[in-house]
């Protein structure tokens, strides 16, 4: 196997290892399976078609066809011919896939499970990396430019993941590139000859010199330093950079439902992201075979409360979902019910706290990999998503009157599961409303009915998608204040309230009662979504309070021990406009802004400025996998650009003439090039220039054509020297003579001549050169200019060692001034 073939395999194995890091990114392996298709099949087309010795471009655009076809066998749209060959409906597929993955990238969290969009998305970021390894590595033999795409798919799992991240996978993937890079200096070094020692014996090709073995040893060490040192914040324990400043995602209230394995999701981003939708999406079908007027439906809960708000806490107990649930806290006074549902979640909501009835007793058909947590009544998995479940479940509705919670025992300050839910953080403002609205409440239940009642339309209260300006310095006291809010707002004010009121509160997400019917199978779409606040009363548990106006949530639903005006209590709910972020909500007083009805971006606070911070700040934690590729190819792009776009600068500089000379043009005869003296001092001096430029752009043009250059020639033996051993004839003889008798004269003559024709000149020249040139060379030049590099290479070290002896000169100046010899003589002397 020649070296070019040898090449193409490890190109494809580093691109391969330079994608493991996404492990922390999937939480099984079929990218990794299907990745590694595409690439193998890659790599083989290459291998094969460079076998045939076909032109340079040939393997490259047979990786990039096969690639696609690979995908299309992998994400097929069933409108491929033959099965396998891409039609424009496969085209329109891919586009499909691309833009399902930009939509979830906002709902899930890392590690995500099968989704067909991140798969699509994964293959081909890493079949891209791929070729663009392979191009750069065997095509122009610039292996250390291949590092730029590897790195673009290296680094996306620690911009999406805040999470604790394995380093095995990233030491790999430098392992893989480290592979490459000595791969190609091998190759470098067997075209050099053979090798001997002092002594005149041959040296084997794998042998170490001394010199050879100190530089290893110095590799090994920066290589190690550059793997794992920026690993260091990755590998802590999430949250431990938090006790030096705010934490990704901008502290409290950005994510919620850690799990036991510590992966969370960001309900804010899952929710912003559904109901900002321009459309309605079915999410949830279900189909309630003895109860016409459920309650919400219930996913998750928010029960932390610092001063940036309502945030989530670790779910830290529980069971396998079949092993049941329990009975409820109330005893047999209470008149209850048992119901069944059959739950069906579609492909749009794919989360992992699945969506279910308050005060369930059984679940069917859900896997023991979902789980119960007593604590917060969540049924949530640290392996699955809800996507595509369906279960049947039964539950039970109780009864409840206000004087059966009016006659509820005091709370038990030492139970557990309340430990920190009956407190708020101090806020004079919050304290003063609750001592006004709480006098003369004697009861737990009076006191929640009288907060309750003080978020009333009557009192001013209006439902709007918009908050007002913050001007009373605290967000909390700015929503009650303004009154202007949707249901994250009220959920978290009424929560905030009862808590300060040392009465035990949460908030709640899930989905209002609304939707379609079709029979007894109610659909609830995304924007159904809702949050409402739990209080919790000794003797019965956690029952549901929503503040939000009736009026303004399509498919509220009062209770029994709160009715509330305007709610729903016997017939369907009715569509409302709160519900569709496109319409307006008529109640309000004043005209609404149109946004995402029930949108809750930041519930630990009731102001739209701060709600949308908090979402933005939500939005660049879960940065996209295809954003960071995108942008670092377009950095890349730049990158490879610079070289040539800076060789096209210099040569337009050179060949653009400063000002008409004269009228005169010079002419060939058989006898040479005819050229004008001129006499005048200010334009002898313009043709000198001229001259010397055009003169610079032959050599530079030389250098980009991998032509040898001799700065010991004269401009005479140069140009006798091309002619002759680069086969210039016609234009091009007669432009490379014509340039060195301008140069010439320019240099040993009193007087030069007219440099007029040398930009015609130049441009046969370098068409010559191009024509002569393997494909390889032409590309590299126009690319890669050897000119524009090696001049930057000689002003980097230029300057290298220019600071390097200014920095030696400043320290010896400072090491005089300092030293002791110079201090005690100067003492001695006075």
């Amino acid at each position: 196997m020649n070296q070019r073939k040898h090449l193409t395999l490890i190109a494809a194995g580093s691109a391969f290892l330079a994608s493991l890091p996404l492990v922390n990114v999937f939480d099984h392996y079929t990218w990794a399976i299907r990745a590694f298709l595409v690439v193998a099949v890659m790599a083989g087309v290459g291998l094969l078609v460079r076998g045939l010795r076909a032109p340079a471009w040939a393997p490259t655009a047979a990786m990039a066809l096969t690639g696609l076809v690979s995908l299309t066998w992998l994400f097929p749209s069933h409108e491929e011919f033959l099965g396998i060959i891409p039609s424009p409906g496969t085209i329109a597929h891919f586009g499909s896939l691309l833009r399902t993955a930009s939509e979830e990238m906002s709902e899930y969290a890392t590690p995500v499970g099968d989704r067909e969009g991140f798969l699509f998305l994964a293959a081909l970021g890493v079949a891209a990396v791929a070729l663009l390894v392979d191009f750069f590595a065997v095509v122009i033999r610039r292996p250390a430019l291949a590092g730029l795409p590897m790195l673009a798919i290296y680094s996306v799992p620690v911009t999406v993941d805040t999470d604790t991240t394995n380093p095995i996978p990233f030491a790999l993937g430098a392992i893989g590139f480290l592979w490459l890079l000595v791969t190609d200096n091998v190759d470098r070094v067997r075209r050099f000859g053979r090798r001997f020692t002092g002594d005149g014996r041959d040296v084997d090709l794998w042998e170490p010199s001394p010199l050879a073995a100190a530089g290893q040893r110095l590799g090994a060490i920066s290589v190690a330093a550059a793997v794992f040192i920026p690993l260091i914040p990755f590998a802590m324990p999430a949250g431990v950079l938090d006790t030096f400043g705010a934490g990704a995602g901008g502290g409290g209230g950005s994510g919620i439902g850690n799990g036991r394995n510590g992966k969370s999701v960001s309900m804010f981003a899952l929710l912003s992201g559904q109901l900002n939708r321009d459309k309605a999406f079915d999410m949830v079908k279900v189909t309630n075979i003895d109860d016409d007027h459920p309650f919400y439906l219930r996913f998750n809960v928010l029960e932390e409360l610092t001063s940036k708000g309502f945030g989530p806490k670790p779910i830290t107990g529980g069971g396998p979902v079949n092993n049941g649930f329990g009975k409820p806290e109330w005893g047999p006074s209470v008149k209850s019910s048992t119901h069944q549902a059959k739950i069906e979640v579609t492909n749009e909501l794919a989360i992992s706290f699945m969506p279910i009835y308050t005060w369930p007793t059984k679940v069917d058909k859900l896997s023991n990999q979902w789980a119960f947590d007593p604590k917060t009544a969540v049924v949530y998995s640290n392996k699955d998503t809800t996507a595509k479940k369906s279960f049947n479940i039964t539950y039970q509705r109780a009864e409840l009157t206000p004087e059966q919670l009016r006659e509820a025992g005091p709370l038990n300050a030492n139970d557990p599961l309340l430990k920190d839910l009956a407190t708020a953080p101090a806020n004079t403002f919050v304290k003063n409303k609750v001592e006004e609205l709480t006098k003369g409440k004697n009861n737990e239940y009076d006191k929640v009915k009288a907060i309750y009642d003080f978020f009333s339309p009557d009192n001013g209260f209006q439902y709007d998608t918009t908050t007002g300006a913050d001007t009373s310095g605290t967000k909390i006291v700015d929503f009650l204040q303004n009154k202007r809010g949707y249901c994250a707002q009220y959920a978290a004010a009424f929560g905030w309230l009862l808590r300060e009121a040392k009465i035990p509160a949460r908030v709640a997400f899930g989905f209002a009662r609304g939707g379609n019917r079709t029979g007894n199978t109610m659909t609830l779409t995304n924007f159904n979504l809702h949050a409402w606040t739990e209080v919790y009363f000794p003797g019965f548990g956690w029952l549901p309070f929503d503040a939000t106006p009736s009026t303004s949530i399509s498919g509220s639903v009062a209770t029994s021990y709160l009715p509330a005006a305007g709610a729903v209590t016997g017939d369907d709910p009715v569509d409302r406009p709160g519900n569709d972020p496109r319409a307006q909500s008529s109640e309000s007083a004043a005209p609404t802004t149109t946004g995402a009805h029930d949108n809750p971006g930041d519930t630990s606070t009731t102001d739209g400025d701060e709600q949308r911070s908090t979402l933005a700040r939500a939005g660049n934690f879960v940065m996209s996998a295809y954003g960071v590729s995108l942008i670092t190819m377009l950095t890349l792009a730049l990158l490879l650009a610079a070289p040539g776009l800076a060789r096209t600068r210099t040569r337009r500089r050179r060949l653009t003439v400063a000002e008409p000379v004269a009228s005169f043009s010079p002419t060939l005869s058989a006898d040479g090039p005819v050229m004008t003296v001129i006499p005048d001092e200010r334009t002898m001096g313009v043709a000198r220039d001229e001259a010397h430029r055009a003169w610079d752009e032959l050599i530079d043009t030389m250098v980009d054509y991998r032509i040898p250059v001799d700065e010991a020639e004269t401009p005479r033996a140069t140009v006798e020297r091309l002619v002759k051993k680069e086969r210039l004839r016609d234009q091009a003889e007669s432009g490379v003579r014509l340039i060195s008798t301008a140069e010439e004269h320019a240099r040993y003559a009193r007087q030069p001549l007219t440099g007029g024709e040398l930009r015609s000149a130049i441009s046969a020249v370098e068409s010559s050169f191009a024509a002569n040139a393997t494909r390889q060379v032409r590309l590299s030049a126009r690319l890669l200019p050897p000119s524009v590099l090696r001049r930057w290479r000689t002003g980097f070290s230029t300057r290298s060692s220019s600071a390097t002896l200014a920095i030696g000169r400043s320290w010896d100046a400072l090491m005089r001034t300092l030293s002791i010899r110079r201090i005690v003589a100067r003492r001695t002397d006075r």
